[in-house]
Formats: structure tokens, C-alpha cells, sequence
């Protein structure tokens, strides 16, 4: 590090590179390898591409229906990409992409600008660049940065405007930083309301409230806060779209999106995603691996309840307990709401990685006292809760590692790819997962056995998610696709190619969006064979002259379909999928919903 500190300009150089790198190996790699996911990305990426072939950037629309579910923000996000670089998965998903590096870069600027003016340049950049890398290197914000659909639209939104609040309040009066703040809050604020609606300006106002109170600053703060170019900034952003949805489709945008997709969203249990009270806390320990490991003792560490301490502290250094208020909002706030999905509480990742940058390398003014370990300007030394968790970090991978090399034995148990078992045992890659695996928790032990202090716990995690975006995920998207999604686009464009004009295309069973993007074609979505008897016993529909339909899904629903639709006439068949032609007898018709 010596020779980076007698240049700065080194150390942007290394710095800038080892982000570049970073967000290559999480977000970018093999960003297009894999075709739409079923069954939200691909109903996602199917509204934006309807924007841009219906050239109307107001209304979405989906399988020829009006889709209010979700603001616009994201849908104008893959539509403008499409407009730039084509139509393509790569395409789809490159906003999100560059999403969830957004959030990475603001995180290494916000703790870089938190730390004291007395802290040396080794460990504040120490402190930034390992905040960056926990931001990057967790499933969540990887799984959710390389698909195309809102939540990351609106974690990385709030992320953003939640940074900027901090900066508003910590940083000096007239300082830059706290100008970027004020203006950073209420348009990232916006973006987060154009993105999933009223939740991206409730969500970070909480946050802000009950952090703002805790530290006794709301009226402080009221009175220096900048409301006019707030509020323009805020209102500029997001009122057009919503004026112009509402001018066009009045109630049917009014009460679908307000009424059904935010308030019964909220209130009462919608498409069965039920849950108990505590349904997101183990998704936290899942969506932070293996980081949150360590979560439990690091919220210990902060003596969160010795609130006069903390509020004696100077601004910037309340940069911990901010974190630990905008964890307990986010997981709270979706805890208490009816209807309960794992991606809800993507906005609480960033918190978690703050908190933990913070608990490895804590700022100097908030330093544990010199009997902890830790003089501010070193990362804390690991006391005896700290080598429990790193003791159960150790103890699952030590576990993980056997259960990740029999994976192919519980892949096998999908009938809808018979072949994926196979294919995954002979790629080598859950040996793999499994070596990287022990080896971490082996390093992990032999780091906690050494005499004295063990340190850098962190290290072995650290590498192991750089070796599985390294070595693990790059030959795993590409088996993935020829095994599982590849069959299904390939049955789809044929789908699109075979139908006859007015033909219906029907999908039975698992409900396959993608259809609709890869066949290019409206599509009827069919719990069972038996639900396309019934609907092809009703009536025709007024114009309707199709004499058969076509019908896709999977060939462990569709084998037995000549007997329950007599005439039907398989067509093509891709890796436990098929496409079937069926006659329609008089009467019939194929508009089943």
C-alpha cells in the first residue's frame, strides 16, 4: 500500500480497475448467456419491448392487456436499451446491471467521505473498498443486479436516495457533498416512486424519520433542509408520467395500480405469497451470505440502545446506527405487510453491508475502547463472539461443502429437465462449489487456531465469492441455458413460427411468460390439459375462425393429452417440453383466461 499512498492517483487508478472488476465478475459476466427467466423477468422485459414495438412509453402492456402493476421506471429502463443496443437478453438486462454498480460505487464514496480528517489514507480507503466489495459479493444484490425486473429498480433507487440523505446530514454546511445530498434524496426518492410506486418515497422517509428522531435532529434538520429544490426535484421527476397515466386511462390506472398493486399489496395476500411474521428473517441470513454470519454480533457491537452515546458522536461517525435504522425500518415495514416475497427486502442489503464494513473496520471516532482491541485505525481484532460466528461460519461451509457435491442428486428430482442431473455432474462444477467451500471454512479454522488475535475472519469469505463469481458461475450460466431455459425459448419461437394466422397459443400449466416474449404472440395461460377441454367447449368468439389451437407446456402434463383432447397432434418437443396442435370442435374457442 505504501507505493499507492505516495500517489494518489495510484490509488484512483487501482481503485477505479478494481471496481471495474468487481462489478464485471458480479453483475456483468455472461449477463446474456441466459434466456428470460420464468415467469417475472420474462413478463418484465415483455412490457418494455411492448413500449418500444407499440412506440407508446405511457401506457404497459402485457399479452395485450393493460399492466399496471408497476410504474414505468424500469420498463423505461429496458425499452431505452433496447432502443440502443437491440433486443436481446444482454440488452434486458444491462439496466439492472448497472443498478446494482451504481449502489456499489455510491457505497466506497459514502464511507470514503464518512471517515475523520485524522484517519490515515491506508485504512479509509481499506474501510471503503471492503464496504464495496460486501455491496457486490452477496446473492442477493448478484442474483437480483443480473435480472431484469423492479426490485432492483427500486433497492438501488432507495439505496441512492438514502446516501444522499446521509450526506445532507453529516456533511458540513456549504461543503459539496452536502449539496450532492440534497440533491441526490428527492431524485433518487422519485425514481424509487416511478419504479414500484408510494413505498419508494415512504420506505426512505421512515428510514429518515425514526433515524432523525433517535439522534434528537428532526427539527435541526427541517429547518436546514432545502425544501423548495426539494420538492421541484421530487415533483419535476415524477409527476409526468403519473398526470399523463391517469389522463389516459383514468380509474382503470387509479384503482389498478393505487388500489390493487399498493394498498391490497400491503393489506391482504395477493397471488398466494402468504407468509408468517417471521418469513424474511431467515431470507436475510440467505440474501447475505456468507456475511451475515457475522450480522448478529455485529448489531450486538453497536450498543445500539446506549442512545446518548451515540448521539454525543459527530455526524458522520453516526454512519453505523443510520445503517442499523434503515435494517430494522426496511425489515419491519415488509414484515408487517399481508403479501410476502423474498425480493421485498432487497433494499436492506446495502444497510447490511454498511453495517458490517463498519463492524470490520469501524470508523475512528466510534472506535471500541482500547480494551476491545481496536484504536480506531485498525480493523477490530476478533474478541469472543466474533470467533463464535466465524467458528459457525466455518462449521455450515464445512457442511455445505458435502451437500454441494451430491447437487446433482436433488436436480434430478425435475421432471421438466431430465437431462439437467446429468449434465450438471459431468460439468465438475458442484465439486468445485464444494472444494471452494472447505477450503474457506479449513482457512477459516486454521485462522481462528493461530496463537494470539486471529485476524482478517473476513478473508476466507472474501475469497470465496470472488472464486465462485470466478470459477463457479462462468461455465454455470452457459449449462443452465442449454439444459433449461434454451429448450423452452427454442419451443416458443417455433411456437411463434408454426401458429397460423388467428391461431390461439395456449400454455398448460406452469405459467411460461416467456412464451410470450420468444413466440411473439399473445398466449392463454391453462392450469391443466383438463382446463383446455372446458375452454374449448365455450362458445367462439365473434370472428374467430382458427380452427385449432396451439398448445405448450411440460411433457409430464401434456403425455397423456391425446386422451383428454382427442385430435391432438404433437408437433415438436425440446428436453421435457412439447408443442401440441389440437382441432377445435364446433363451438369452441380459445379464449380461456
Amino acid at each position: 500500500m505504501d507505493w499507492l499512498e505516495r500517489d494518489q492517483r495510484r490509488l484512483w487508478l487501482v481503485s477505479g480497475l478494481g471496481y471495474l472488476l468487481l462489478c464485471w465478475l458480479a453483475f456483468f459476466q455472461n449477463l446474456g448467456s441466459l434466456s428470460l427467466m420464468d415467469k417475472t423477468e420474462a413478463l418484465f422485459v415483455e412490457v418494455g419491448h411492448q413500449m418500444v414495438e407499440r412506440g407508446d412509453w405511457i401506457t404497459p402492456v402485457w399479452n395485450g392487456e393493460l399492466f399496471f402493476d408497476y410504474p414505468v421506471w424500469g420498463y423505461w429502463m429496458v425499452a431505452l436499451s433496447f432502443r440502443l443496443f437491440g433486443v436481446s437478453e444482454w440488452a434486458a438486462r444491462l439496466p439492472v446491471a448497472l443498478a446494482a454498480s451504481a449502489v456499489v460505487l455510491a457505497g466506497f464514496g459514502l464511507l470514503w467521505v464518512s471517515a475523520s480528517a485524522e484517519e490515515g489514507l491506508r485504512r479509509r480507503w481499506q474501510r471503503a473498498a471492503f464496504g464495496a466489495a460486501l455491496l457486490a459479493l452477496n446473492p442477493g444484490w448478484i442474483g437480483w443486479g443480473r435480472s431484469s425486473v423492479t426490485d432492483m429498480f427500486l433497492a438501488s433507487a432507495i439505496a441512492l436516495s438514502l446516501f444522499g440523505f446521509f450526506l445532507s446530514y453529516s456533511q458540513p454546511s456549504g461543503s459539496t457533498a452536502r449539496h450532492l445530498g440534497f440533491v441526490a434524496m428527492p431524485l433518487f426518492s422519485a425514481i424509487a416512486v416511478l419504479a414500484k410506486g408510494p413505498v419508494g418515497l415512504v420506505l426512505p422517509g421512515l428510514v429518515a424519520l425514526v433515524f432523525l428522531v433517535a439522534q434528537g435532529q428532526l427539527i435541526a434538520y427541517m429547518r436546514r433542509l432545502p425544501w423548495l429544490r426539494v420538492a421541484l426535484i421530487f415533483l419535476v421527476v415524477v409527476l409526468p408520467w403519473y398526470v399523463l397515466a391517469a389522463q389516459a386511462h383514468g380509474m382503470a390506472f387509479l384503482g389498478g395500480f393505487f388500489g390493487f398493486s399498493n394498498i391490497q399489496r400491503f393489506t391482504s395476500v395477493l397471488y398466494r405469497h402468504a407468509g408468517p411474521w417471521h418469513f424474511y428473517l431467515p431470507w436475510v441470513l440467505l440474501l447475505l451470505l456468507p456475511w451475515s454470519f457475522h450480522l448478529p454480533v455485529a448489531l450486538v457491537r453497536l450498543r445500539f440502545w446506549q442512545l446518548k452515546a451515540w448521539r454525543r458522536q459527530p455526524p458522520q461517525a453516526q454512519l453505523a446506527f443510520f445503517g442499523l435504522i434503515w435494517f430494522l425500518v426496511v425489515l419491519l415495514f415488509f414484515s408487517a405487510a399481508a403479501t410476502k416475497l423474498a425480493g421485498y427486502i432487497l433494499p436492506l442489503v446495502p444497510a447490511t453491508a454498511l453495517l458490517l464494513a463498519l463492524y470490520w473496520f469501524p470508523l475512528a471516532s466510534v472506535a471500541p475502547a482500547a480494551d476491545g482491541g481496536s484504536d480506531g485505525l485498525t480493523p477490530v481484532q476478533p474478541d469472543r463472539p466474533q470467533r463464535w460466528s466465524a467458528w459457525v461460519n466455518a462449521l455450515v461451509f464445512a457442511a455445505l461443502a458435502p451437500a454441494a457435491a451430491l447437487a446433482p442428486r436433488w436436480a434430478a428430482t425435475d421432471p421438466a429437465y431430465p437431462g439437467f442431473a446429468e449434465a450438471l455432474s459431468r460439468s465438475g462444477l458442484p465439486v468445485a462449489l464444494a472444494l471452494i467451500l472447505a477450503a474457506s471454512a479449513i482457512a477459516l479454522v486454521v485462522l481462528l487456531l493461530r496463537p494470539g488475535r486471529p485476524r482478517a475472519l473476513w478473508l476466507p469469505d472474501l475469497a470465496a465469492m470472488l472464486l465462485l463469481l470466478a470459477v463457479v458461475v462462468p461455465p454455470l450460466a452457459p449449462l443452465m441455458e442449454s439444459q433449461r431455459q434454451r429448450p423452452v425459448r427454442e419451443l416458443a419461437e417455433r411456437a411463434g413460427a408454426l401458429a397460423a394466422p388467428g391461431e390461439p397459443l395456449w400454455v398448460v400449466g406452469y405459467k411460461r411468460y416467456s412464451v410470450v416474449f420468444y413466440s411473439g404472440r399473445q398466449a392463454v395461460f391453462l392450469d391443466s390439459p383438463e382446463g383446455a377441454r372446458d375452454a374449448l367447449s365455450q362458445p367462439p368468439a365473434p370472428g374467430s375462425a382458427a380452427d385449432s389451437v396451439l398448445i405448450f407446456g411440460e411433457e409430464h402434463r401434456l403425455r397423456d393429452l391425446p386422451r383428454t383432447l382427442p385430435g391432438a397432434r404433437l408437433l415438436e418437443s425440446r428436453s421435457g417440453h412439447q408443442l401440441w396442435r389440437v382441432p377445435r370442435g364446433p363451438g369452441s374457442d380459445g379464449r380461456a383466461r
